[in-house]
Formats: C-alpha cells, sequence, structure tokens
C-alpha cells in the first residue's frame, strides 16, 4: 500500500528561522569537528553582491583555505510554506550541452574521424558529414537514455540553492514539511539533490538536525573563491585573516 501524506497541525510545524538557526548551528558544529578550521565564520542572513541579484542565503560559513582564499559553505532552510516549490522540471540547457559533448567524445574516441578522413578518398562533403552523423546520432542516444536522469532535474528549491555559490551547498527542510508532501516527491527531491551535488539536512520538531547526505564538493576557482559573490566579503576575510584585494 502507497504511503500517504501526513496532515501535520499548525503548531506542530516549524516556522523557517526555526529551521534556518538549527541547520545553521549543525554545520558550525560539523565543519568544526571535520575540518577543524583555525577559525570559521558563520552568519546568518548573508546577501550576495548587487550585480549577482542581492540573493540572500539563510545561511553562510567560509574558514581559511590558504594565505589568500576561503572556503565558503552556503545554506538554505526552507520550511511548510515551500511546498509548491516542489514541482521538478527538467535543464533542457544542461542537458542538451551534455549529450552534444558525450556525442563528441565518441565520435572522438570511435576513431571515425581518423578512419573517415585518412582511410577514403570520398568527397571533402562526404567525409564531413559521416562524423557529423555519428556525432548527432550519439548525442541523440545520450540524450534520449538520460532524458529523465535525476541530473538533469531541478525544483525550485534547489534553483534557490544555486544562487548562492559556494564549495559546499545544503538544504535544510523541517521534518513536518517533508512528511506533507507526496512520497514520490519526497523520493525526488532527495535523489535530484543528490544527483546535482547539493547536501540535505532534516530538523525534527524537537530541533534536531540529521544529514540525509552530504553535498558534493564544487572545483577550486581559479581566481579567487566563492566570498567573491557575497557583499560583506571584505569583513569576512578580515575575520579570518586573509589578505584582501586591492581595488
Amino acid at each position: 500500500m502507497a504511503k500517504k501524506t501526513k496532515k501535520i497541525a499548525k503548531e506542530d510545524r516549524l516556522i523557517e528561522l526555526e529551521v534556518q538557526k538549527a541547520a545553521q548551528a549543525y554545520l558550525e558544529h560539523y565543519y568544526k569537528t571535520q575540518e577543524r578550521p583555525k577559525v570559521l565564520y558563520s552568519n546568518l542572513e548573508e546577501r550576495t553582491k548587487h550585480k549577482y541579484g542581492m540573493k540572500r542565503a539563510d545561511g553562510l560559513l567560509a574558514y581559511p583555505m590558504s594565505r589568500s582564499k576561503a572556503y565558503v559553505v552556503s545554506m538554505e532552510a526552507k520550511s511548510h510554506k515551500t511546498l509548491k516549490a516542489l514541482k521538478p522540471y527538467r535543464i533542457d540547457k544542461l542537458w542538451i550541452k551534455d549529450s552534444f559533448w558525450h556525442g563528441l567524445l565518441f565520435t572522438i574516441l570511435s576513431g571515425v574521424m581518423f578512419f573517415v578522413w585518412r582511410m577514403t578518398e570520398e568527397s571533402f562533403w562526404i567525409r564531413f558529414m559521416i562524423p557529423l552523423g555519428v556525432l548527432l546520432g550519439a548525442s541523440a542516444l545520450y540524450a534520449y537514455i538520460f532524458r529523465n536522469s535525476y541530473k538533469y532535474q531541478e525544483m525550485k528549491v534547489i534553483h534557490q540553492v544555486f544562487q548562492y555559490p559556494a564549495n559546499e551547498q545544503w538544504l535544510s527542510l523541517s521534518n513536518d514539511s517533508f512528511e506533507m508532501i507526496d512520497p514520490k516527491l519526497q523520493d525526488n527531491l532527495i535523489k535530484i539533490c543528490k544527483a546535482r551535488g547539493v547536501g540535505v539536512l532534516m530538523v525534527d520538531p524537537k530541533k534536531n538536525v540529521a544529514m540525509v547526505h552530504g553535498p558534493k564538493k564544487r572545483g577550486k576557482r581559479w581566481f579567487g573563491d566563492y566570498l567573491h559573490f557575497y557583499h560583506a566579503e571584505d569583513d569576512i576575510r578580515k575575520q579570518l585573516g586573509l589578505k584582501i584585494k586591492q581595488k
């Protein structure tokens, strides 16, 4: 028998601020224990710079990674008021781009380009059209096979997480809000977060926090770090004892 969504009384529902504070405290302890930084910056309600939309991250943590760079962690907290933002949709741009690059990789590794250009004496257009056909065919096959992959799906709540650039990104949810959604959506949410590299925390009515899974570590930025996106960049660098770039 399929599970049913639960009806949670209003007095038993956590408000977003409670989820936010509990999750931030958990992450502070988590990074102090796991990474053991000499100094850790932690703050609620951290905004991005004006040119990046002045978006408000519910939580931000940072600690020194080198003398000039910081390791940055962002967190988005959600309560029962966000349930309407849990409808999954496919990110066509990413899906098409990945399909093309996998098709190109297959075309190169298959050796069809070498074979056509070296082993045949056909006209230029024939030698051009054969690799192109293989490229398009391989891209179309990849696109078809992975059309429903969680890697290419998103929800509005996850889109919000990506508005706060960081080395690691978290989504914190109250247990009551999670239990109020359809079991299929519960499964979709967790799988999409995992496929997109977003860590998930659950906060129960007593404000205990449990990790569902951790986030994927984003690659280091070649120039600077993720603090570059945040309005309080200079103040954070001062608190972490990092070098501040001259403007």
